[in-house]
C-alpha cells in the first residue's frame, strides 16, 4: 500500500508484490529444507538464531537512516524511466526482504521440529494453523488496521509485532533443543518402531503434481485478482479477498480430508469454469457485485480442487519440508509466469483463460492416474454429459456476447434444440453399438471415456481462445506491458467523414481523433467543446484579459490519452501532459505517434513520463514552478481507478501549483461503476473550494462525461456558458479519503431494485468504444 502510488495505483503492482513474496518463501522453504537435514538440533538452532539477529539488525538500521523500519524515504521514489518490476522488487528486497524470509521459514521449520519432538503425530494441521494465521492478519488489514492506523503506525505494529515473534521462535528453538533427544527416548520406550526401510520416495509423476496443482492455483489466484482489480480499482479489499479465499482452501484442505470431496467439487468446477468465461465475455456489461461474486466463488472452487487433490498426495512428515519445497516452488512459477512471463508474451490477458485451462487439465491428469469412477466405473453418461454440454456452451459462448444472445432469443428457436438432440442421440447409438468390450483398450483404460473429456477439454481451451482473443479483434495495433493492455481501433475506414482511429485501454475507449483535414483538429470524446474541461479552457478568466498578448493559459493535464485536450491550444499556450505509460507517450507525441493532438497544436505542449503525482511534488520541491490556470486530472475513466490521485495529500498538492486568482482544477470523473462526484465534493468542502459539477452532452463528436470543477472563488466559474452548463443539483458530499484510507464501498454505482436484482444507479458510462 506504501509504494502504490509510486507507480500509478496500477494492478500490477500488487501482481509484482505476490510475486516477490512467493519467491522469497520459496528461499525460506528451501532454507528450512536445508536447515533441518542438519542431523542436531541444536547446530538447527544456531543458525536460525543468528539469521534472526541479523534481520533484527537490518530493521534498526533501516529505523534510523529512513526514520521507518519498514518504509522506504522519498529517495527510492521512481523518476519513471525505470523498469517498474526491477524497481518494487529492489524495493521490498530492501524493505521487507530478509525479515520476511526469516518468517516464511517458520512454518516447514516448525513443524520438522514437531515431528522430532511428537513421532507418530501429524505436523499438517499446523500447517492448515499457519495458513489460518495468515488469513487472519489479511482479512483484519482493510476492515481494521487500514481504518484505524496511518501507515507510519501500521509500519511500527508490525515491527513490534515481528519482535515478539522473534522471542517466541528463540523459546521454541531453545525448548525444541533441550526436549528432543528425551521426547524421542520415550516415543521409542513407548512405541517401538520395527526397524526397516525408510519411506519410499515419491515417483516423478506424484512430484510433477506437487508442482503443477499449486502453480495452477496460484495462476488462477492472480489472474483473477488482476482481472477484478482491473474491472474495479486497486484496494486493499479486492486483493485481499482473492488472497482470502487461496488460504482458506489451503486451511480446509490440510485441516482434515472431509472438506474436500471430489465427487462434489468437480462438478462444480465446470458449472462455475463455463460461468467465469460468460461473465468475463460480458465484461463492464455485468453488474460489479456479480462479476465479484462470480471471480471469487469460481476461484474458491478451482482452489479447493487443486489443493484439495494436492492434500490427497501428501507425503508423510519425513517427507514434509520436501513437499513443502515443491508445494512453493509451483506457487512461485505461477507467480512468475502471471508476473513476469504473461506481460512479454502476450498482446492480451491470457492468464486467466490458461489458468482455467490447466486446471481443467490437472483434473483430467488426475482422474486418470487414480482411476477415478467417472472413468473407470460402470457409466458412461458423466463424460457424455460433459461433452455435450461443453459443445453447447461453446456454441452459447462463441455466437455473440451473452447479453445479445439472451436479447435475440435464439436459444428459444426449435432448429437449435433439435439439432443439439439429434446430435446426443446419435453420440449415444454410437457409444452403445460399440460396447463395452470395444470401448476399452487391452491395458482396461475406458477409451471412450477418455476420448470424451479430451474431446470436451480440447473444446473448453478453444472457447477460451476465442473469448481472450475477443477484446483485440479489430485492432490495428496492441501492446502489453506494466501498466495494462492498448489497443488502437480503426473504424468506419470506408467513410472519409466518420474515419477514426480510437484508443483503448483494456475494454474502456480514451479518446479517438477523426482522420480528415477537417475534423482532426476537433476535439472529441469526452473531451468536446460542451464538456466541462471544454468550457473552462474555452471561457476561463484569462482568455478574457484585454490587453495585447495576454489571454494565454497555462494548462497541466493528468493523464495523457491521445492528447485530445491539446485541441484547445492557442499561440502563447503552454501544455504539460503528465503520463505514466511511456506507451501511451509513443501514440501520442514523437515521430512515430498515431495522434496527431500534440503535433498539429498552437500551444506549446511538453509530456513529462511518471506518476503525475511524484512529477508534481519534484517540480514543486525545486525553483518555483509555473502555476496552472487550470489542471485537468483525466485518470478515473478506466474502471480501475488510481485512488492515490484522489485524496485530500493529493488535492492539497494540487492547490500549490494552481494560480491563486483564477486557478481551475477539473476532475474527470465518469465511471461505470464508482460515483466519485461526493468524494470530490467531500475533498472541496475540506478545502473551502467552490465547485460545479458539468454533465457533458451527447453529440456528434462528444460522449457523455461528468467533470468537477473546483476553484477558490466562484467568480472563477462565473461564465454563462459554464453556470448553464452546470447541474443544477447540488451533490451530497461523501467519505474523506485520504493517502491512508479511502473506502470505494461507499461509492459503488449499485442499487437494487423493487424485484431483489442489482441494478446500476442512472450514470453516463465511460463509452466502451460507441461500438
Amino acid at each position: 500500500k506504501a509504494i502504490l502510488p509510486w507507480f500509478g495505483g496500477t494492478p500490477s503492482v500488487w501482481t509484482t508484490c505476490i510475486l516477490f513474496f512467493q519467491v522469497v518463501l520459496l528461499g525460506g522453504y528451501a532454507y528450512a529444507h536445508w536447515l533441518v537435514r542438519h542431523p542436531r538440533i541444536r547446530d538447527q538452532r544456531s543458525i536460525h538464531l543468528a539469521l534472526l539477529l541479523v534481520s533484527l539488525a537490518v530493521l534498526t538500521a533501516f529505523a534510523v537512516v529512513w526514520g521507518s523500519p519498514l518504509l522506504p524515504d522519498g529517495r527510492w521514489k521512481p523518476h519513471g524511466d525505470e523498469w517498474p518490476v526491477a524497481q518494487i522488487v529492489l524495493l521490498l528486497g530492501m524493505s521487507v526482504g530478509l525479515p520476511f524470509f526469516v518468517l516464511s521459514a517458520t512454518g516447514p521449520l516448525l513443524q520438522a521440529w514437531y515431528g522430532l519432538t511428537h513421532p507418530g503425530s501429524s505436523p499438517y494441521r499446523l500447517y492448515a494453523l499457519s495458513n489460518a494465521g495468515s488469513l487472519l492478519g489479511l482479512v483484519s488489514y482493510p476492515f481494521a488496521v487500514e481504518v484505524l492506523a496511518p501507515l507510519a503506525t501500521q509500519a511500527a505494529l508490525w515491527t513490534g509485532g515481528y519482535l515478539a515473534f522473534a522471542a517466541g521462535i528463540g523459546y521454541t528453538a531453545v525448548g525444541a533443543a533441550g526436549a528432543t533427544g528425551t521426547n524421542v527416548r520415550r516415543s521409542a520406550d513407548r512405541e517401538p518402531v520395527p526397524a526397516g526401510d525408510p519411506p519410499a520416495s515419491p515417483g516423478t509423476g506424484t512430484v510433477l503434481l506437487w508442482f503443477a496443482l499449486p502453480a495452477c492455483a496460484s495462476i488462477l489466484l492472480l489472474a483473477m485478482t488482476n482481472q477484478l482489480c482491473q474491472e474495479v480499482a486497486v484496494i486493499p479489499f479486492l486483493w485481499m479477498l482473492p488472497l482470502a479465499l487461496y488460504l482458506l482452501t489451503f486451511i480446509l484442505v490440510f485441516d482434515s480430508d472431509r472438506w474436500y470431496i471430489r465427487k462434489w467439487y468437480l462438478p462444480l468446477m465446470v458449472f462455475f469454469a463455463a460461468t467465469i468465461t460468460l461473465v468475463w465475455q460480458a465484461g463492464p456489461d455485468v453488474p460489479i457485485l456479480i462479476q465479484v461474486a462470480a471471480y471469487a466463488v469460481t476461484l474458491f472452487v478451482c482452489a479447493m480442487v487443486c489443493h484439495g487433490e494436492l492434500a490427497r498426495l501428501r507425503p508423510p512428515p519425513e517427507r514434509l519440508t520436501s513437499f513443502y519445497l515443491a508445494v512453493t516452488a509451483g506457487g512461485a512459477a505461477g507467480g512468475l509466469f502471471v508476473g513476469l512471463a504473461a506481460p512479454n508474451l502476450f498482446a492480451g490477458f491470457w492468464e486467466l483463460p490458461i489458468g482455467l485451462w490447466l486446471c481443467a487439465g490437472l483434473v483430467f491428469v488426475v482422474l486418470i492416474r487414480d482411476r477415478a469412477p467417472v472413468l473407470y466405473g460402470s457409466r458412461r453418461w458423466p463424460a457424455i454429459v460433459v461433452l455435450a454440454c461443453t459443445v453447447l456452451f461453446g456454441a452459447v459462448a462463441t455466437i455473440d456476447r451473452p447479453p445479445v444472445i439472451l436479447s435475440a432469443g435464439w436459444y428459444r428457436h426449435p432448429m437449435v434444440w433439435a439439432g443439439w438432440l439429434v446430435a446426443v442421440a446419435l453420440y449415444v447409438m454410437v457409444a452403445r453399438r460399440r460396447g463395452r468390450r470395444a470401448a476399452r483398450s487391452s491395458s482396461g483404460r475406458p477409451r471412450f471415456e477418455i476420448v470424451s473429456l479430451a474431446a470436451a477439454l480440447a473444446v473448453f481451451g478453444l472457447i477460451l481462445a476465442v473469448t481472450a482473443a475477443e477484446p483485440a479483434r479489430g485492432s490495428i495495433w496492441n501492446v502489453r506491458n506494466f501498466y495494462g493492455l492498448l489497443h488502437l481501433v480503426e473504424r468506419e475506414a470506408a467513410d472519409p467523414g466518420k474515419h477514426n482511429i480510437q484508443l483503448k485501454h483494456g475494454r474502456i475507449a480514451h479518446g479517438l481523433q477523426y482522420q480528415s483535414d477537417s475534423k482532426r483538429r476537433e476535439p472529441t470524446s469526452y473531451y468536446g467543446r460542451q464538456s466541462g474541461i471544454g468550457l473552462v479552457l474555452q471561457h476561463h478568466p484569462a482568455r478574457n484579459v484585454p490587453q495585447a498578448g495576454m489571454g494565454s493559459l497555462s494548462v497541466g493535464v493528468i493523464g495523457l490519452g491521445a492528447g485530445t485536450l491539446a485541441a484547445y491550444g492557442r499561440a502563447g499556450d503552454a501544455f504539460h501532459f503528465y503520463e505514466i505509460n511511456p506507451a501511451v507517450v509513443g501514440l501520442a507525441d514523437g515521430p512515430q505517434a498515431r495522434f496527431t493532438y500534440l503535433a498539429d497544436t498552437s500551444a506549446s505542449a511538453r509530456t513529462i513520463l511518471g506518476d503525475a503525482r511524484i512529477s508534481l511534488e519534484r517540480e514543486a520541491a525545486g525553483a518555483p514552478p509555473a502555476r496552472f490556470h487550470v489542471l485537468a486530472v483525466d485518470a478515473f475513466s478506466s474502471d480501475s481507478i488510481p485512488v492515490h490521485l484522489l485524496t485530500r495529500e493529493a488535492f492539497q498538492l494540487y492547490l500549490r501549483r494552481l494560480d491563486e486568482e483564477s486557478g481551475v482544477l477539473a476532475l474527470h470523473v465518469s465511471n461505470r461503476y464508482l460515483d466519485l462526484v461526493p468524494v470530490v465534493w467531500r475533498l472541496a468542502e475540506d478545502l473551502a473550494l467552490e465547485g460545479v459539477v458539468v454533465e457533458g452532452p451527447k453529440g456528434d463528436l462528444e460522449w457523455e462525461s461528468t467533470w468537477v470543477l473546483l476553484a477558490r472563488s466562484r467568480k472563477t466559474l462565473a461564465a454563462s456558458a459554464i453556470t448553464a452548463a452546470a447541474s443544477p443539483k447540488v451533490p451530497s458530499p461523501g467519505p474523506l479519503w485520504t493517502d491512508d484510507y479511502s473506502n470505494l464501498f461507499q461509492v459503488l454505482r449499485v442499487r437494487f431494485r423493487s424485484d431483489g436484482r442489482p441494478n446500476r444507479s442512472p450514470a453516463p458510462p465511460p463509452a466502451e468504444a460507441q461500438t
